[in-house]
């Protein structure tokens, strides 16, 4: 078989090698997860009996966490791997092999006859039976086609005509990367039912109490008060939609509120989940939440991690098991995850029902409200048809051959007969015209280009060759750059971003080519990880659980260089500025701790991302939550109110920086948050979110909001923030941000690749020493929007690119792992 998108090498050949300073990889398992301080002892979760000291909350930053622990590469080969062994082992397999009747879905006729080659793409779609089943079938209609299935590939790269999997509008990210490039929304036809109970081929979600719960059945509703929090609105694609909004009223927060009686009225629920990024509860979000991403704060994450044996803890496996245990709790899930102790609660799409059990009858059919569906996406131009051959293969997906050939397969379900004929009329659809004004408004908030800082310019008046400080740091204490042995040849760079926007990058170029004349740099806009560029230099691509570092990891079985190569700016919009914490200026509080900021922004958690795989250790408990501001040390007024968390959009690429600086990479967040997200005026200008967040605070004395201190308007306070308890607390500057003494500053970054066991490339790694230089870091200064390194953090720098990291393997574990468990239908669709 062909190897699986994300695999490494590694996988496939001998693992017998053995690994490098193994010892600091050593983990075992925990849980720590927190519920309201207020609940009663006795209602409160039981401890899991896999617990392990070494796995429990420290309290200890992101940064320390990677320190000590690592970046996640080991964990990610071993997660990966025995999830690809799994998944291998299902796909060649029929779970269901009754054949339906096929008289009602519509025959295939050819509209005309077509030539050429269509693609498409689907990992699950290519390795399991139905791929060679189709491309025979629809060739034989069309002899003049060639039809290609691959693994992976988006519409929005082009290289890819139809593009399956998990719904991209779910995944804003890649929907705004596809608006981006295309300017076009997204054209999307369903053509299959996920499973019932095969892992991985997107089952059905599942609804799972304890046994001895006597609640008979649920609504989708009450599932959204149970699992949500209050929101002011959610995501359709990337459009934020006001109409999902609903009010804290509606939230479900004790058995009692379902009707429950006698000793389950007042019993508080207890949730148990996915951490808030994996795909599937991106798709729990679309059917419960309306698109909207404001979850219960007592939701208890279960991740993938590593044990001790080298095996893979797997998430839906162990939150049921502990939930089995657990009397007042409850879990999304699926059946394969199915075990005894839980029942399955039928479900209704409104409280009026009618309640349907999960079965493969009520997924065939859809009458059961949490089905999982297959999508197809291609793109239409406005004004435009579908391509005709993309088109003829959409209409052979969802035709009697097409569907034919899904229950062959034996995994995903076909849609109703009625389904795909709705499907098919859709074909005709005219591209619709699309005001791009409208059409990617939210693109950079929630994807900012890789080579780009954390956030856009909100206010769309910074200009990228303007020096908007003119203060200039004393560098003497940097080290002098000497060249060593003259180097040569091409460093390719990417031409866009702010680094050759701005006077940076043009004149470290000229600078060191004018050092090195046998050195020439080719600029052009490329990735780092498919090898067209060899460094790229922006954002922090770890902010990201799953993002750029996670792919290169998977890709190339090591992790990229990561070097810090300028301090973000203190105030410039758009150029990584430091996080300031504003309040009303009526709030008397003299200063917050970074744990305090953790404590009002983010909600308990059992575990958070450092780096690219998740760590308990960056757990905490609901004791450490501060929902007044008296918690916060204030007297007077708002002393005994609610604490009024004013918020970007969770989705927004902003959310997950501030999730690394401040909840030690934990995605639980307060869940009394209000967000406040871009947005068109009347006159179809974009509204400035961060000045409209201080605008709430400065109307509002109990609120507290962050943005850059730039936006701190009339009626604000910019509050002095501290890195630990007992710290003097700093306030946002020049010289605070600079010199690291303010916690909440960001940094710029340049990414580059280095083969394990090897140094890095010579003429790169001497352009990057130029860069950590007194004079490199002069360029940077005379910018005047980033700030440069302090001699401390260049040297530490420098000190980085002489280091020569060893392999890392996956070993292979002392048992052999039971590849029917479920890899966890997060991972499939």
């Amino acid at each position: 078989m062909t190897s699986r998108s994300g695999r490494t090498a590694a996988v496939h050949r001998s693992t017998s090698r053995a690994l490098a300073a193994s010892s600091r990889y050593a983990i075992g398992a925990v849980m720590l997860c927190g519920l309201a301080a207020a609940q009663a002892q006795d209602t409160a979760p039981p401890a899991p009996s896999h617990a392990q000291d070494d796995k429990r909350a420290t309290g200890e930053s992101y940064q320390q966490i990677i320190d000590r622990l690592g970046d996640g590469m080991l964990e990610n080969l071993v997660i990966r791997g025995e999830h690809n062994a799994r998944t291998d082992a299902r796909a060649k397999k029929r779970f269901y092999t009754e054949l339906a009747p096929m008289d009602d879905y519509p025959a295939y006729a050819p509209k005309q006859q077509l030539s050429g080659t269509i693609r498409i793409s689907g990992l699950y779609l290519h390795d399991g039976l139905i791929k060679d089943q189709w491309v025979a079938a629809f060739q034989k209609f069309q002899p003049g086609v060639k039809v290609e299935i691959v693994q992976q590939g988006t519409i929005a790269s082009g290289k890819v005509d139809i593009q399956t999997g998990p719904r991209i509008a779910d995944r804003l990210r890649e929907v705004s990367e596809y608006e981006r490039s295309t300017k076009q929304r997204i054209f999307e036809v369903d053509w299959a039912t996920g499973s019932y109970n095969v892992p991985g081929w997107s089952p059905g979600f599942v609804i799972f109490v304890h046994k001895d719960n006597p609640i008979a059945h649920m609504s989708v509703d009450q599932l959204d008060g149970i699992f949500a929090g209050a929101r002011t609105g959610g995501w359709k694609g990337t459009t934020w939609d006001p109409g999902s909004a609903r009010g804290a009223d509606k939230n479900l927060r004790t058995w009692g509120q379902l009707g429950l009686t006698g000793e389950w009225a007042d019993k508080p629920i207890h949730i148990y989940g996915r951490p808030l990024k994996y795909n599937i509860q991106l798709g729990f979000e679309r059917k419960v939440f309306q698109g909207g991403d404001i979850w219960n704060e007592n939701t208890m994450e279960y991740s993938h991690e590593m044990n001790p044996d080298y095996t893979r803890y797997t998430s839906s496996v162990e939150m049921v098991k502990d939930m089995a245990a657990d009397k007042y709790g409850i879990v999304f899930s699926d059946m394969g995850s199915s075990i005894p102790g839980v029942r399955a609660l039928p479900l209704a799409a409104t409280k009026a029902g009618p309640f349907v059990a999960i079965t493969e009858q009520s997924l065939r059919d859809r009458s059961y409200p949490l089905f999982i569906e297959q999508w197809a996406q291609a793109r239409l131009a406005p004004g435009k048809p579908l391509d005709p051959l993309v088109k003829e293969f959409l209409t052979f997906m969802l035709s009697r051959e097409g569907q034919d050939a899904i229950q062959r397969d034996g995994k995903w379900f076909t849609v109703p007969a009625s389904h795909a004929r709705e499907m098919i009329a859709k074909l005709d659809a005219i591209g619709p015209e699309v005001d791009e004004r409208e059409l990617g408004l939210q693109t950079d908030m929630i994807a900012p280009k890789k080579w780009e800082g954390e956030s856009p310019d909100e206010t769309g008046k910074v200009s990228a060759t303007q020096a908007y400080y003119t203060k200039r740091f004393d560098l003497s204490g940097l080290p002098a750059y000497k060249p060593g042995a003259q180097v040569s040849g091409v460093i390719r760079m990417p031409a866009s971003g702010q680094m050759m926007a701005s006077k940076v990058g043009p004149a470290l170029v000229a600078a060191f080519e004018k050092l090195h004349p046998g050195v020439k740099f080719e600029l052009k806009d490329g990735d780092l990880n498919s090898g067209q560029v060899d460094v790229s230099m922006g954002r922090k691509w770890t902010t990201y659980f799953a993002g750029e570092y996670y792919n290169f990891q998977m890709k190339h079985e090591r992790s990229p260089r990561e070097i810090q190569i300028a301090t973000g700016a203190a105030d410039v919009s758009g150029w990584s500025p430091a996080f300031a914490i504003l309040v009303n200026a009526k709030n008397p509080i003299k200063g917050l701790s970074v744990k305090q900021l953790d404590g009002i922004f983010g909600g308990p958690r059992r575990g958070g991302w450092a780096g690219t795989t998740w760590r308990r250790q960056a757990g905490r408990g609901a004791d450490q939550n501060i929902r007044t501001w008296a918690q916060a040390g204030v007297t007077g007024y708002c002393a005994n109110k609610p604490i009024n968390v004013v918020i970007p959009p969770l989705k927004y690429h902003l959310m997950s920086v501030f999730e690394r600086k401040v909840l030690a990479g934990g995605n639980i967040w307060n869940d009394t948050a209000r967000e406040v997200p871009l947005a068109l005026n009347a006159d179809k200008s974009r509204t400035v979110p961060s000045a409209d967040r201080a605008k709430i605070v400065a109307e509002d004395p109990c609120a507290i909001t962050f943005a850059p201190s730039t936006f701190a308007a009339a009626g604000t306070r910019v509050v002095p923030i501290s890195d630990a308890k007992g710290k003097a607390f700093v306030k946002p500057s020049l010289d605070t941000v600079q010199q690291g003494s303010y916690p909440l500053g960001l940094g710029v970054y340049a990414y580059a690749d280095q083969l394990a066991g090897q140094p890095m490339e010579p003429r790169l790694k001497e352009f990057l020493r130029f860069v950590l230089s007194r004079e490199g870091q002069e360029i940077v200064q005379a910018d005047g929007k980033w700030l440069p390194l302090t001699a401390k953090v260049a040297r530490a720098q420098m000190e980085k690119l002489d280091v020569v990291t060893p392999q890392v393997v996956a070993p292979k574990p002392a048992k052999k792992p039971d590849i029917y468990l479920p890899p966890d239908s997060s991972e499939g669709s």
